[in-house]
């Protein structure tokens, strides 16, 4: 009966390789493992190597089939039509709207100016304030296009304390900043710390659960 090797959550193949080969030799015995869903086995006669190629080679048939199959060129096209969006969303910059506090805008722009994450936030807030604007000008309220925006802005991924961090910088720049505030704080409550917000002048981290 063979023996079984289980290795550690985070290791390596490699290192797993090594340690079947080991035990194989120690004991004499055929020394089986399932490294991630792989079936491997190791006998005295064995090397790590070996082990590290099937494992490679098994790996690579399977991310093929994954690839060549209905559902993997669809994620494949999702994930390149994704990748045009943010390339796109990068070369367009941050989009012209009314902005009500012009030096805290620009701190924000200049603190930001990295070429990555910061960016990215500023103009997804610049994009969200820009739609909304436009919507509103047609006569639309923020309490009924704000979330839709929000959506149809994130073109580049953005996570929730992006999110937030948008909410934050066009809170304060934005003609209509304190109104987006104060909608923001009461559809993100859990229970009434919106109003408190909204009385204070705050703005909740949507990053942040609340577990009572």
């Amino acid at each position: 009966m063979a023996r079984l090797y289980e290795s550690n959550p985070g290791s390596h193949i490699s290192g797993a390789a090594s340690a079947m080969v080991a035990l194989a030799k120690a004991t004499g015995e055929t020394v089986e493992s399932d490294f991630n869903g792989i079936k491997l086995a190791a006998t005295s006669d064995t090397t790590p190597e070996q082990i590290v190629a099937t494992y490679n080679e098994e790996s690579e048939r399977r991310a093929t089939v994954s690839r060549e199959s209905a559902e993997g060129k669809a994620s494949a096209a999702r994930q390149e039509e994704f990748r045009r969006q943010a390339e796109a969303a990068k070369a367009e910059g941050l989009l012209p709207f009314s902005v009500r506090d012009q030096d805290s805008w620009n701190k924000d722009v200049a603190a930001n100016n990295d070429g990555g994450y910061g960016e990215c936030c500023l103009r997804y807030a610049a994009r969200w304030a820009h739609l909304m604007e436009k919507r509103m000008a047609a006569g639309e309220k923020l309490e009924d296009i704000a979330d839709k925006c929000s959506h149809d802005a994130d073109t580049e991924g953005i996570t929730g304390f992006m999110y937030g961090c948008a909410i934050s910088c066009i809170a304060r720049a934005w003609e209509h900043g304190e109104a987006l505030r104060r909608w923001h704080n009461i559809k993100t409550q859990i229970g009434t710390e919106g109003e408190k917000a909204n009385e204070s002048g705050g703005v909740l981290n949507p990053a942040i659960l609340s577990i009572g």
